[in-house]
């Protein structure tokens, strides 16, 4: 992939290192250099033109140049530890909303990935869901995600991150969309560059009654038992299509369908999640979906949303 690199964006805060850990493992495992950048939002500073407040405008523009300074010797250590792994890095601090120049910025620079972090500078907090405690996503990441023409790589959770991805374990949640097909093409080629595994999943609905025979059962049971059949199949025959070799998983669940693919990562220790995301309405706007979205606020991996262009 030569030429090619990968855009970290970093807040510089609790979370940035993180993301900085996901973006050299990433780096080292495609063979790429990381951009690394800070987007420094003061789109909303204005300078007085009156003459009776230039003085106090030099002053805020001294301080807005002192901080930047401040940044960029902060990114510097992070460069440092990406240069210290291995990685070619180049740092940049630039000024403008971050939703807005981290797409702008991929673009220009060819980078094939976007690394970010899932909470902003407040860090992390919680809200209680359904079953779970979940995230509250930074307004940042998400813009991003919609934004992006390309992969974005959220560092979210805990889990430790391997080194260089090597021999990791990739989960995509599949619902036989467009979308998801992308999904799994990006993680298949993933999977086979580190020499991971690649494993898919389909939740399906559960049917009940199984403990009564058929003729007691009613149609709604019915259904859905022929349904699961036919989901099962339809799996196998996906896989055999566009991913031979992938372990399949039929996750039986009445939970959110995000909820059940956590869990069912989880349980196979997976390392990496990845979901497809798509394009809807009259403007095109990026739509994360409400199961990538409660993915990125409860899984504990990293989360892979590739947009269905990026196939």
């Amino acid at each position: 992939m030569a030429g090619a690199s990968i855009l970290c964006a970093t807040d510089l805060t609790s979370a940035g290192p993180r993301t900085v850990d996901l973006a050299i493992a990433a780096a080292k495992a495609f063979g790429v250099r990381i951009d690394l950048v800070h987007i420094l939002d003061d789109t909303d500073s204005w300078w007085p033109e009156a003459p009776e407040a230039q003085a106090a405008a030099e002053a805020a523009r001294a301080d807005a140049s002192q901080y930047q300074d401040v940044l960029e010797a902060e990114l510097q250590k992070e460069r440092d530890r990406c240069v210290a792994a291995g990685v070619e890095c180049e740092t940049s601090v630039v000024r403008g909303r971050p939703w807005r120049v981290i797409p702008e910025l991929a673009r220009e620079r060819g980078a094939f990935l976007i690394t970010i972090g899932a909470y902003g500078s407040s860090g992390s907090r919680t809200v209680d869901g359904r079953v779970t405690h979940e995230l509250v996503l930074g307004s940042t990441v998400e813009r991003v995600i919609r934004a992006a023409d390309r992969p974005v790589f959220v560092a979210t959770g805990n889990a430790p991150i391997p080194e260089a991805l090597a021999g990791t374990k990739w989960f995509v949640g599949a619902d036989f969309s467009d979308s998801s097909l992308a999904a799994v093409s990006w993680a298949k080629r993933a999977a086979a560059r580190v020499h991971g595994e690649l494993h898919i999943a389909n939740v399906v609905i559960p049917a009940g009654g199984d403990e009564k025979p058929d003729e007691e059962r009613n149609w709604r049971q019915v259904l859905r038992d022929q349904s699961k059949l036919e989901a099962g199949k339809k799996l196998a025959a996906y896989i055999d299509e566009h991913a031979p070799g992938a372990e399949p998983h039929q996750v039986v669940s009445a939970d959110y369908a995000s909820h059940a693919i956590c869990k069912a990562a989880e349980a196979v220790q997976a390392d990496i999640m990845v979901v497809g995301t798509h394009r809807q309405g009259v403007l095109g706007r990026l739509l994360v979906g409400s199961t990538a979205s409660r993915c990125l606020r409860i899984s504990h991996l990293p989360i892979l949303l590739v947009p269905e262009q990026a196939r």
